[in-house]
């Protein structure tokens, strides 16, 4: 047996609950959005299981400073 819910939100509501959220939810929410999310946890598994090594940030600005 399962049980249904509906729930009625006007896009205002919605509007309302995303001004509300701080910087790092609203960031979240666009790589949610965006599709950029499954990109990201790929890259962040490959990093984790050892298959790429990132920068240092040495690395990563040399030459800039």
């Amino acid at each position: 047996m399962s049980v249904g819910i509906m729930v009625e939100l006007t896009v205002e509501d919605i509007a309302t609950s995303i001004k509300k959220l701080k910087k790092q939810d609203k960031e979240t929410l666009l790589l949610l959005l965006s599709g950029e999310d499954k990109e990201i946890k790929k890259r962040m598994h490959e990093i984790q299981s050892g298959k790429v090594k990132t920068l240092t940030r040495e690395e990563t600005f040399k030459g800039a400073l």
